[in-house]
């Protein structure tokens, strides 16, 4: 991501704290009952008990506090590009670990069974391809997972579109990730305007279902 784009977005959310404070509204993600309807979508990749998870853009974290409401057990580490975005998350949740780090640009030398992103890249960008972009990011959230990948944005299935938002097809982007693995499912069943993509790595996830 291009760093005018990157201030825009990091200035757009310090924004949104200022007015709201630490809570949903300063992360333009709708009302508390559409967070949890999208973040129980993402957890359904698969069991996310006793696993390790890389949520990336992780705003507040709170998808950590959602899979301890669920009673999971989890190594879960969030990164942000925001510096304030994850203070309130290390405050918030002392228990996990947060990094401020971009996750485009950065090197990760780090593997996770699990890698999620919820509402992290609906952003307009200015000075790069949205779609460029996020094949990249997806790419490298699947290189880096050991059993599965779960992101969701939004979809061009609207019929309203925010200024700043972007819409992104999920039939293009269904097709993009049959190109890094056969495993795909794509969500696009729940009440929300967007849609979730599961990457499974071969057949593992499947064959962990067949056990139980």
């Amino acid at each position: 991501m291009y760093e005018k784009d990157k201030e825009k977005i990091i200035e757009r959310y310090n924004e949104r704290i200022k007015k709201y404070g630490p809570d949903y509204r300063g992360l333009a993600v709708g009302n508390m009952e559409r967070q949890l309807i999208r973040y129980e979508v993402l957890s359904q990749i698969g069991n996310l008990n006793n696993t390790s998870i890389l949520d990336v853009g992780c705003g507040f974290g709170d998808f950590y506090g959602f899979l301890l409401a669920k009673g999971l057990r989890v190594d879960y580490k969030g990164y942000d590009m925001n510096p304030n975005l994850i203070e309130i998350a290390r405050n918030k949740y002392p228990s996990a670990k947060f990094e401020v780090r971009d996750f485009f640009t950065e090197d990760i030398n780090e593997k996770f069974d699990y890698i999620v992103s919820s509402s992290t890249f609906n952003n307009k960008l200015e000075h790069m391809d949205n779609y460029t972009f996020i094949k990249k990011i997806i790419k490298k959230c699947f290189d880096l997972c050991k059993i599965g990948v779960s992101i969701n944005m939004m979809t061009s299935y609207v019929d309203f579109k925010a200024e700043h938002g972007f819409y992104y097809s999920p039939e293009d982007l269904f097709k993009y990730c049959k190109t890094l693995t056969n495993r795909v499912t794509l969500r696009h069943d729940y009440c929300l305007y967007e849609f979730t993509l599961y990457l499974y790595k071969e057949d593992c996830e499947w064959k962990k279902r067949l056990r139980r």
